[in-house]
């Protein structure tokens, strides 16, 4: 009997576009998160506790939660998210904070996942969801992901609302942005969209849609028949003399897509080959070596007993402006913007914005 497929929230942004990658994902080995995806757990479960408990999250600064050591903005990011619940507090009155819901199921396929916030109030017919987001790329409140969660949420609460707000909490890009959608528009998307793409995942011809986007965090990548595809019918000709403008631009633009499918490819079998797998022809050898001093104290007297002044074999640099702002309150970090110069180091190549795009002949 086959297994059942369970989606994910947090990645419907990729699932919905490419079907087929949901069962491709299952033939690669599990992937610890990285330290971006940990910190940001620790974040979360750190804004949980203190809304649990009532305390304030910068007193956790230096503290460790979830094996990571909370920074100043760490902590800043949990009182951001506190902020948001209070006001969806005094909105709606009670609101639920990590709660698993569940949008779809059927004997083929499950979709849930944890939404961050979850509030409604059956008087105003209000449903908001917020989710806190602590990466750097930008998230769209607008997104698969707290749609997905809007669904489940009704689904848990037995009910529909007539408005549904859906809001993303991300210090890095300013306030808090909300999305604001009637249940006509939702259902309308669930049935357009949604429906067909959890069908398609369960198909046994698989359905595959390269995009930057979907195909970003994608751990089938590297196997993936539409990357593999792309990679051998690209052209590659070895006097570009005899290339167009129109072919460059044409082979230009299949190239970030090669190159990010290259390196996956390489990640993917340096992890295969560490694991005990053979690839033929292929094998891990150490990096280049690069010196260093075996003990820099005996190495300076050595040096100097040669004659060279202490002051020529030990500099100082001052530490780069990024650096520096960490060192820096919050508050005091708008000082750096004005010590520091910007200076390109030369030139690279870069796509032309589509407003300025022009035939080339």
């Amino acid at each position: 009997m086959e297994m059942k497929l369970n989606l994910r929230p947090s990645a419907a942004s990729r699932w919905i576009n490419c079907p087929g990658s949901v069962k491709l994902s299952m033939k690669v080995p599990y992937e610890q998160s990285g330290e971006a995806a940990q910190i940001g757990t620790a974040i979360h479960a750190l804004a949980e506790t203190c809304y649990q408990v009532g305390v304030d999250p910068m007193d956790y600064v230096g503290q460790s939660v979830e094996g990571i050591v909370m920074t100043e903005e760490n902590c800043e990011f949990a009182v951001a998210h506190l902020i948001e619940i209070k006001r969806i507090e005094d909105d709606l009155g009670a609101v639920m904070v990590e709660q698993y819901v569940v949008a779809y199921e059927d004997k083929y396929v499950k979709l849930g996942g944890t939404a961050d916030v979850v509030a409604y109030s059956t008087d105003k017919s209000k449903l908001i969801i917020a989710d806190l987001k602590t990466g750097r790329g930008f998230v769209e409140e607008d997104s698969d992901q707290m749609k997905i969660y809007a669904l489940g949420a009704m689904n848990k609460a037995g009910k529909d609302f007539a408005e549904i707000e859906l809001r993303i909490v991300q210090p890095r890009h300013g306030e808090t942005r909300v999305h604001k959608m009637t249940l006509t528009e939702l259902t309308e998307w669930q049935s357009k969209k949604l429906i067909p793409a959890i069908v398609a995942t369960t198909k046994e011809i698989p359905i595959y849609n390269k995009s930057v986007k979907a195909c970003q965090w994608c751990s089938a990548k590297p196997i993936c028949p539409a990357h593999i595809a792309e990679l051998e019918e690209t052209e590659i000709v070895a006097d570009f003399n005899v290339l167009s403008p129109l072919v460059l631009s044409s082979l230009l633009d299949k190239a970030d897509e090669v190159e990010d499918y290259i390196k996956a490819l390489r990640t993917y079998s340096e992890k295969a080959i560490q694991s005990g797998k053979k690839i033929t022809g292929w094998e891990m050898v150490p990096k280049k070596a690069n010196r260093k001093w075996s003990d820099e104290t005996v190495a300076i007297n050595a040096l100097m007993d040669l004659g060279i002044e202490k002051a020529k074999l030990i500099t100082f640099l001052m530490v780069t402006p990024a650096v520096a702002e960490k060192l820096l309150k919050k508050e005091d970090r708008w000082i750096v913007e004005g010590l520091v110069e910007r200076k390109s180091s030369g030139l690279t190549l870069s796509r032309v914005a589509e407003e300025s795009l022009i035939n080339v002949v």
